[in-house]
């Protein structure tokens, strides 16, 4: 129960980030001040490897090899066709979100050479670095106040944030 409870909170400070990115754009569309606190899957990628002491093109490859063996997988199974399997393939080789998405955590893990633990907390790590210098820049620019930075800092701090794949399920 305290890991669902856990992962509840994780996904409240996401959604609250992600409502101040919303804000910031209707801020910005105003021409007020804004800021964008999205964790996109590059930054993700470039820090979780920093946090493994591996390259980025190491963790890439990990992850497209895990998304085209899901893939396959699918297509062994017959949920989806070996046309459509053509295109999934090279949209996983060229698009990291959509290889991100589709990768398996323990195939990642297992790339890797390393535990899903080991690849869980170096995500979990680098998700709070990357919302952490978000806040930081936000707060330089003057686009949050420090009070808010403080109080953004501080639910980062105290929530449980996901591994490498968010939302409540494990992939």
């Amino acid at each position: 129960m305290k890991g669902l409870l856990s992962r509840f909170a994780a996904l409240a400070v996401i959604s609250l980030v992600a409502l101040l990115a919303v804000g910031a754009t209707a801020a910005s569309a105003n021409h007020g001040p804004g800021v964008g606190l999205r964790v996109g899957v590059d930054d993700l990628v470039t820090q979780a490897a920093n946090q493994l002491g591996l390259t980025r093109t190491r963790v890439v490859n990990a992850i497209v090899s895990s998304a085209l063996a899901r893939i396959n997988d699918a297509v062994a199974d017959g949920d989806i066709d070996s046309d459509d399997a053509a295109a999934y393939r090279n949209r996983a080789r060229n698009n990291l979100r959509f290889a991100y998405a589709v990768s398996r955590t323990r195939t990642v893990a297992s790339n890797l050479g390393i535990t899903t633990t080991r690849l869980n907390n170096a995500f979990r790590a680098a998700r709070k670095t990357v919302l952490l210098a978000r806040i930081d820049a936000a707060l330089a620019a003057g686009q949050i106040t420090a009070d808010q930075a403080a109080t953004l800092r501080q639910r980062v701090n105290q929530v449980s944030l996901p591994g490498y794949k968010y939302g409540l399920g494990y992939g």
